[in-house]
């Protein structure tokens, strides 16, 4: 805000006796507030400049009184540009079990200590920091007062630190062996703000995905504030559908990949009428369509696979695929 006068030499400072000041910025660039300080004081305002632009703007005066009208007086003003400044908020990360600071941050203005003079405080209290940039250990609201040496024109700016961390999580595959499984992420700690993604490029805010191709998915959740993301991993597993054992190189063995030694599978294999024709204990091993020797005709056949969840529990699935010649 600025102040400005005219005639205060005269009538005890309040201008010439008997006018009236009338006062006006002609410019569309203009967007502050013209004030008069006191009610009977028209010779003296101040002028909000808020957001007006740097440049040169002309105040107008019109001064009447009994004697004389249409009396003005210009006053050239210049408006110097202020400091730019604009901190953004940062977060302070902390360990997501016992809450303690891993590592403090920088807030930078990023302006020159040469031509600038700061002072810096924390939730209204005045630190000792007098440079461009501090570095900060605790979360508050951080305000800055800039001053250019050169023009004397101050601003000011401010940064809320607050703290977030990693998460804690675990994933579980729903639906094992079907088309379609569901990778679920349960957070179990932290006070991030997390998004989670199965290939580390497509992030979302959901932590669950339904996918339908097997194999081990990464599963990466990251902290929207900035600190440390970490890294899972869910496998899906599905079986063939069906298998061509003609001895050309693809299709010839009807197996189970991606099976964990972790599983413990045992896998049998049954014709229609449930009588077994293969048990399979080996992960990697296979059925290669024969029945002591020889070659079974296409039909569809059965199987049984026992296994023990990741929690520990065991679990069995019951489903059938075609062989085909």
């Amino acid at each position: 805000m600025s102040n400005y006068g005219v005639d205060r030499s005269e009538n005890l400072g309040l201008g010439t006796s008997g006018s009236v000041y009338n006062w006006i910025i002609k410019d569309s660039r203009f967007v502050g507030k013209i004030l008069k300080p006191y009610n009977d004081r028209t010779n003296e305002i101040s002028i909000e400049w808020k957001d007006t632009p740097p440049g040169d703007y002309l105040l107008e005066v019109n001064e009447k009184n009994d004697y004389c009208t249409g009396l003005s007086q210009i006053l050239l003003i210049k408006i110097l540009p202020l400091p730019f400044v604009n901190l953004p908020d940062q977060y302070l990360c902390v360990d997501p079990v016992t809450n303690q600071l891993l590592n403090p941050i920088l807030i930078d203005t990023k302006l020159s200590n040469e031509l600038y003079k700061f002072k810096w405080k924390c939730d209204g209290v005045t630190l000792p920091d007098i440079d461009s940039g501090i570095i900060v250990s605790k979360i508050g609201t951080y305000t800055v007062e800039i001053t250019d040496q050169l023009t004397g024109c101050v601003t000011n700016d401010s940064s809320v630190v607050g703290k977030s961390s990693s998460a804690i999580a675990s994933v579980k595959v729903n639906s094992i062996f079907f088309d379609i499984q569901d990778i679920i992420i349960s957070v179990t700690n932290g006070i991030g703000n997390y998004e989670f993604s199965i290939d580390g490029i497509n992030f979302q805010d959901d932590p669950s995905f339904s996918v339908s191709k097997s194999g081990i998915y990464q599963v990466v959740i990251r902290d929207k504030n900035g600190c440390n993301q970490i890294f899972l991993t869910a496998n899906v597993i599905k079986y063939p559908k069906f298998f061509t054992p003609n001895e050309d190189g693809f299709n010839d063995v009807w197996k189970i990949d991606d099976l964990l030694p972790s599983m413990n599978p045992k896998i049998s294999i049954f014709d229609r009428y449930g009588k077994l024709l293969k048990k399979i204990n080996t992960i990697g091993e296979g059925w290669d369509g024969k029945y002591n020797g020889i070659d079974l005709f296409s039909d569809d056949y059965w199987f049984l696979i026992e296994y023990i969840n990741t929690d520990g529990s065991p679990a069995v699935f019951r489903s059938h695929f075609s062989l085909k010649r």
